[in-house]
């Protein structure tokens, strides 16, 4: 591509904006972004400037799918970068690799039959695109520059999600869509969760009301939002029953009703930007992991403020899970119009605990080699008292892994006849799983004890119900960035209307280039057999 194809677009001094750059990132006490802007437009006079973020307007990443090229410019500006070595993996066919990181570049960019200017400048967690373009006819270089925002619009089309098989989690500052997540919940059934018939239909019918009741809050005056809390020491199903309620959600009212799941949110304004999506994508489930981390001294009265405050909260259902009920704020865990109803997950009884071995029987009835009679499941249930779920399931576990490397240590050696496990007698050590089993129980009692695992508070059993809880390059690990205002991603069937709204925020996690960009919060991962990016799209 010939020099004089960008004489259109750009009518730079033979001063860099690298050296501007270096300038103010040594600075203290001003935004760079301001100053950047500033520097281009003084450098570029007949440009017109557009900013935005690589999080939301993957310009490198749709470059690399072919439908337009990035060639950056080591002629005309300097290029801020680090080197890395990329380990591959020869199982999976991935050779090793020398990758880089640019945190300041200069890109010749070419879509269609335009011609673009675009820097890229990793600011803190964001990385800013400043894209430069010359006024169409009737425009001004301090206008909207309408070819820039067509660029804008089709890159943002390119990236919504071809379906709507995810579900949205908030983690790290970020929106991502969690296939993931989606394809767990899908396995979750309410009959796979030890818990009383008539809390699981409490819960559900509760919801479901819920978002079938839309009219009559209306005719009541009263706003259409709710919350509940899930609570009790860590490991006795509160995670797999909200997973079993998004189950249900989806079956009855399959992507009408969409689910935010929110796992951290380590920043004040994360808050703000959960809402704001809660509220974009409503009606929907909102669920808060271990809320008591994420509503902390320094956010609760914000937080209040969201949920409470003058914006519209309707069709939002709040579930919010906590190991710790009593860290709660009263106003947070106490106060009806927030969380109103509150369910306990109990160490299970001895009951629950003998259904739990009855469900790992049921699983086990497939395999002939392992004996595992009725009578096992409450002899099992007895040694294992204050043992929670995830316990139970982890010494179900170890003792089949046991069972394993026993069996393959006597192939190996050769066995004899009494070495085999028996099973026509009465007694329960005639049983390999029971005598595995008792081994590792004490174990894991004696790794409970160790890490104080017993010292939690006590839960009394009560009634169910107490009325007033993608990025990087396509292969390449990256961690995600941040940014403090609106990350609203497009919600699939929403109307045009909808979309058209200030910083549509795209993220996506699928491994093709669509859903891979190349950009990381530390820069700009490339092949570094690549100087650019053409419609040959970039590899290793």
């Amino acid at each position: 591509m010939s020099d004089s194809e960008y004489t259109l677009v750009t009518s730079s001094s033979h001063h860099k904006l690298s050296d501007d750059w270096i300038d103010i990132n040594g600075a203290v006490g001003f935004n760079p972004d301001t100053a950047l802007q500033a520097a281009l437009r003084r450098q570029n006079p007949d440009l017109a400037l557009t900013v935005t973020v690589s999080s939301n307007v993957a310009l490198l990443q749709f470059a690399a799918a072919g439908h337009a090229t990035a060639d950056l410019d080591i002629v005309d500006e300097s290029v801020l970068r680090y080197r890395y070595f990329y380990a591959g993996s020869a199982r999976r066919g991935i050779p090793d690799a020398l990758v880089e990181s640019r945190t300041f570049a200069k890109y010749r960019y070419k879509w269609r039959t335009e011609y673009f200017i675009v820097y890229i400048v990793q600011i803190g967690y964001q990385q800013i695109q400043y894209i430069l373009k010359e006024p169409a006819e009737g425009e001004t270089i301090m206008s909207r520059n309408s070819v820039t925002d067509t660029l804008i619009a089709t890159v943002g089309e390119w990236q919504k999600p071809e379906d709507s098989k995810f579900i949205y989690v908030y983690d790290g500052g970020l929106w991502q869509e969690s296939r993931d997540l989606y394809a767990q919940v899908q396995k979750a059934e309410w009959e796979d969760v030890i818990l009383k018939e008539d809390m699981k239909k409490t819960i559900t019918d509760l919801m479901h009301k819920f978002f079938d009741s839309e009219d009559i809050y209306k005719d009541l005056g009263v706003p259409w939002k709710r919350g509940v809390i899930f609570h009790g020491p860590a490991g006795n199903g509160k995670t797999i029953s909200i997973k079993a309620l998004m189950h249900s959600l989806f079956r009855k009212y399959e992507d009408s009703i969409p689910s935010l799941y929110v796992k951290s949110a380590p920043q004040v304004w994360n808050i703000r930007n959960i809402f704001q999506m809660a509220r974009y994508q409503a009606p929907c489930l909102l669920i808060f992991e271990d809320i008591d981390t994420i509503v902390t001294p320094n956010s609760r009265s914000y937080f209040f403020n969201e949920v409470d405050g003058l914006e519209n909260n309707d069709g939002i259902f709040m579930v919010a899970s906590t190991n710790h009920l009593d860290r709660l704020d009263p106003g947070l865990s106490s106060r009806p119009s927030r969380f109103d109803r509150k369910y306990l997950f109990p160490l299970p009884s001895e009951a629950e605990r003998i259904l739990y071995c009855d469900y790992w029987r049921a699983k086990l009835r497939t395999k002939p080699s392992i004996k595992f009679p009725k009578k096992l499941s409450p002899a099992i249930a007895s040694i294992t008292q204050d043992f929670s779920f995830a316990y139970l399931k982890e010494a179900f576990v170890a003792t089949l892994l046991a069972i394993a490397g026993n069996r393959s240590e006597k192939d190996t050696r050769g066995c004899s006849d009494d070495e085999e496990e028996g099973g026509g007698g009465g007694d329960l050590d005639d049983y390999e799983l029971w005598r595995e089993m008792k081994t590792q129980v004490a174990l894991l009692r004696e790794d409970m004890d160790s890490r104080g695992v017993n010292a939690c508070p006590t839960y009394h059993r009560q009634e169910p119900m107490d009325l007033v809880r993608t990025q990087g390059e396509a292969g390449t690990p990256a961690p995600t960035a941040a940014e403090p205002f609106s990350t609203l991603p497009f919600r699939p069937g929403a109307s045009r209307a909808k979309r058209n709204l200030d910083n549509p925020r795209l993220t996506t996690t699928d491994r093709d280039a669509r859903h891979a960009p190349l950009m990381t919060d530390g820069g700009m991962f490339v092949d570094s057999r690549f100087d650019g990016i053409s419609s040959a799209g970039v590899g290793w």
